[in-house]
């Protein structure tokens, strides 16, 4: 019989962009630290291990896609709802759940496993935690607590250990999706003379073996760019190498391709005002933190990088160190497929919107947008699949309405590349928006080309700045409300792509009057919205 782990604590974690997998390791650092002896697993490799029994068990997870588990915790999720009523009686276990709360389906995961493992006789060392964004900063008391409990709860002593051969644990194990060598194969403009905006199409040559299906995205794994390596190196010219966790690098490197230093997070920065006796920016951030305003926080944080916080709170030039031990590792970016392997299984397209501006004097350029740019046509570049769950075209004849303004009309490219290849092609209509007409209709040659050929049976155009009043895709939804509803009583499948934070709000609000029935209040529109979501006929692809 296997042997109970000798570990006080095991910590398993999920964890999709990496986010989790920060966290449970500084978790997994922290308790050794206490003098607890440990283990760190993601929850798939767990189960591949086969020994299941766990002294006492720390469930790490964010949330991936619409409410599912990452992919490297699929498996396990799916092995542990088969289990047995009363498996894990009296197991001790805690959930700490990551994600954010912009999403419907926010922390669900963590939800999941928290919900199961209760179902399964197991006991909360302490109730789960459900962190946003700021899940370094407000996860801290929660942990501290519980490793300080940990030599006060009793290990679990289960009278036969759980185990899963590996013949049973490949029933629920797909491969994960692995990093791939790819070819930049080529690029074009998509935006026109005149555009404030830039939007290039990336054409990707893929490797052997690597499949995708239509609504799927990619990560790839960007590089800082030089400009933004040389800033820091100036700003900190006395650091020469740095340690990240065991290993020590030249801080050139650490900053090229292993710091996140776009994106700052709070709590790095509540870290670093810590120690800042008062200061007028410190100040006013203290009071931002405190408030727990996370609108007021995004808007604070928005278009500032790290090296914006850092100079402003007056760090700069001092020791480099103590800024690295705040950052997170360099994130993927994640970018939604723009074509279907339906045309070309050899080759995929993204549609990227090129991020750059300037404030205070620092000129700011996205990671992933200047790292793609900024290479040659045949320059080899890392990506992996995301498996869109739910953003996927029905596979039989109903109709599909698409919403996707901006670089959000990405996904549905693949689909109409896909449905033009059935012998019978689902009716589409597609709601596409932007600025300009003249500059800036992504892909209009080509829509225009499939609604002439009935592939794209309707298609709605939201403009914004061709006329006096702005005019956006939530108001040509409801100048279709009629229409759209005779669509929807068909059985349509809706989807939403593009940004999460205005345009997803404003679409599902403008859909909510037209699902409403006429004289019915707005209730009536969120109950038949979820009716949609429950069979499947309603997908956001938001970010």
């Amino acid at each position: 019989m296997t042997e109970l782990s000798q570990a006080d604590l095991t910590i398993l974690y999920g964890s999709q962009t990496g986010n989790a997998e920060f966290l449970a390791y500084n978790i997994h650092e922290s308790a050794k630290k206490a003098g607890l002896q440990t283990e760190l697993l993601t929850l798939n490799d767990a189960l591949e291990g086969g020994n299941l029994s766990w002294q006492r068990l720390l469930i790490v997870t964010s949330t991936h896609d619409n409410g599912h588990m990452p992919d490297n915790a699929d498996a396990f999720w799916q092995w542990l709802q088969s289990c047995g009523e009363s498996q894990y009686a009296d197991l001790p276990y805690a959930v700490l759940s990551i994600g954010d709360s912009m999403y419907d389906d926010f922390c669900k995961a963590g939800q999941d496993f928290d919900a199961r493992l209760s179902a399964l006789g197991g006991v909360r060392m302490q109730e789960r935690i459900d962190c946003d964004v700021d899940y370094d900063m407000t996860s801290g008391a929660w942990v501290k607590k519980l490793l300080a409990s940990i030599p006060e709860i009793t290990a679990w002593s289960p009278l036969n250990s759980v185990e899963v051969d590996s013949e049973v644990a490949s029933l629920f194990t797909s491969a994960p999706e692995e990093w791939h060598h790819a070819k930049l194969a080529g690029r074009r403009l998509l935006t026109g003379a005149g555009s404030q905006k830039r939007v290039l199409h990336f054409d990707i040559d893929l490797p052997d073996g690597f499949a995708y299906s239509a609504g799927d995205s990619i990560d790839i794994r960007p590089r800082n760019s030089e400009q933004l390596v040389e800033e820091w190196l100036r700003a900190f010219p006395a650091a020469e190498t740095v340690r990240i966790g065991d290993e020590e690098l030249p801080f050139s490197t650490a900053l090229r391709e292993r710091l996140e230093l776009r994106l700052p997070h709070i709590g790095m920065i509540n870290t670093l005002i810590t120690s800042i006796t008062s200061s007028e920016a410190a100040d006013q951030i203290r009071n931002l933190l405190d408030a727990g305003d996370r609108h007021e926080i995004d808007a604070w944080l928005w278009g500032r990088d790290v090296l914006d916080v850092v100079n402003e709170l007056g760090f700069g030039g001092t020791a480099a160190q103590k800024i690295v031990d705040t950052l997170r590792p360099l994130q993927s970016r994640s970018y939604s497929i723009a074509s279907s392997p339906a045309i070309n299984t050899s080759r995929l397209s993204l549609t990227v919107s090129s991020i750059s501006y300037t404030r205070e004097g620092r000129v700011h350029v996205g990671a992933g947008t200047s790292f793609l740019e900024g290479l040659p046509d045949g320059s080899e570049i890392s990506i992996r699949r995301v498996v869109a769950h739910d953003f996927r075209l029905p596979t039989d004849e109903s109709p599909v309405i698409m919403i996707g303004p901006g670089v959000g009309v990405a996904p549905f490219i693949g689909f109409l590349q896909e449905l033009s290849t059935r012998d019978k092609a689902n009716e589409a209509w597609l709601f596409f928006g932007d600025q300009h007409r003249e500059s800036d209709w992504l892909y209009g040659d080509r829509l225009s080309e499939w609604q002439a050929s009935g592939v794209l049976t309707k298609l709605s155009l939201a403009f914004s700045r061709d006329q006096m009043h702005k005019h956006y895709v939530q108001h040509e939804i409801l100048s279709e409300a009629a229409e759209l509803r005779k669509w929807i009583d068909r059985g349509a499948h809706i989807y939403i792509c593009g940004d999460k934070n205005r345009m997803a709000r404003d679409v599902e609000n403008a859909l909510l009057e037209v699902l409403a029935p006429p004289g019915e209040s707005r209730d009536a529109g969120v109950a038949a919205l979820e009716k949609l979501k429950q069979s499947g006929r309603y997908a956001k692809d938001v970010y």
